[in-house]
């Protein structure tokens, strides 16, 4: 999920204008067309610069070109699209950062599930596990409880929370491997009586878009004594 330091995207602002205008061009789906004098006097450069920069960002795998007879056949690489994402995310919490705290709660309503045993390999790593207490004021149990939305409410709600601001967790190395950015929201679980601390992370890149993950300072399996199938409620804090 995360890059090498001299892979940021700051290391490659000179190319982001093409990069974007070729996405826009459907150049993330597939080849697109065009000369090097269309595309330059798209994002106001000269032909010669367009050619320059399109060569360098070969170079860096960004890009894969052929030539043509109508010019260029340019498609952004995973590379490139991992550069665009990275842009994104940083807009993104720029962003939703103006628009202020959550004004009301925000309510989840799901089933607990078992996800793929990722979240205890992940939380075993000093990056994350580290930074969790002072973010969200407990020592994280080394695992997540899964939980499924169930309802096109809580889906809508998700997408809420997810625009609203978050702390998170910078990427790092740790042995000789790239972890990436993780956000977190403080929430509550609510099991009958009990509202207990916990918190929603989620990835920087991740394939779930209704499977959410929680941390709390226990297993909250065991020590609540709920399974797979048990309807929870989390509540934004």
């Amino acid at each position: 999920m995360a890059t090498e330091k001299n892979e940021k995207y700051i290391g490659f602002s000179d190319y982001l204008n093409l990069l974007i205008q070729i996405g826009k061009m459907g150049g993330t789906r597939r080849p697109i067309s065009c000369t090097t004098r269309e595309l330059g006097k798209i994002v106001g450069i000269s032909q010669q610069s367009t050619s320059r920069k399109l060569t360098k960002m070969e170079n860096y795998d960004l890009i894969v070109r052929n030539y043509t007879q109508r010019g260029n056949s340019i498609k952004i690489t995973s590379k490139g699209m991992t550069l665009l994402e990275s842009v994104f995310t940083d807009l993104w919490m720029i962003l939703v950062s103006e628009r202020g705290e959550i004004e009301e709660e925000i309510i989840l309503r799901g089933k607990i599930c078992t996800g793929m045993g990722e979240g205890a390999y992940y939380m075993s790593r000093k990056g994350y596990r580290n930074r969790f207490p002072t973010m969200v004021g407990f020592i994280p149990y080394p695992g997540t409880l899964n939980v499924q939305l169930l309802e096109e409410t809580s889906f809508k709600n998700f997408e809420r929370l997810q625009r609203s601001p978050a702390s998170f967790i910078k990427e790092f190395m740790e042995d000789n491997r790239k972890f990436g950015r993780v956000f977190v929201w403080p929430t509550f679980i609510l099991l009958g009586d009990n509202k207990i601390p916990s918190a929603l992370i989620r990835p920087d890149r991740t394939h779930h878009n209704n499977q959410i993950e929680l941390i709390a300072k226990e297993n909250i399996k065991d020590t609540y004594n709920v399974k797979d199938g048990d309807i929870i409620e989390v509540v934004s804090r």
